[in-house]
């Protein structure tokens, strides 16, 4: 099956962005993804994802019970002027022809992001 478009919910870049988790609980991302890369409208987070990632672009992992794991690396720049290698998630459950958005994190090398440059 052709994986045919992208879902990403606005509650997965809410969750990205989120002030509210503890650290290792999700913390880390959002110290990335708004210290780091500058982002803290959830709108133009999930905006820069959706021009970035296209179906095609998708590399099949692994499957689980609720449907194939895939993941697609790409290099984004924050609106802080970094520009990094961003590693997202996308699942697509089975009988469906959605990616739908899981989660997102920096290439780590020996650092927080080893593979990011300013603008």
């Amino acid at each position: 099956m052709n994986i045919v478009q992208l879902e990403f919910p606005l509650s997965k870049a809410e969750y990205l962005l989120n002030f509210t988790t503890e650290s290792g609980k999700g913390g880390d991302k959002r110290i990335f993804w708004r210290s780091v890369m500058g982002f803290s409208s959830s709108e133009d987070l999930r905006t820069e994802f959706l021009k970035k990632v296209s179906p095609d672009m998708l590399d099949y992992q692994k499957q689980n019970d609720y449907g194939k794991i895939y993941q697609a690396v790409i290099n984004m720049a924050g609106q802080s002027g970094v520009i990094c290698k961003i590693r997202s998630v996308w699942i697509v459950p089975f009988g469906q022809d959605t990616a739908r958005f899981v989660t997102a994190f920096p290439e780590k090398r020996g650092g927080i992001c080893s593979d990011c440059s300013i603008l």
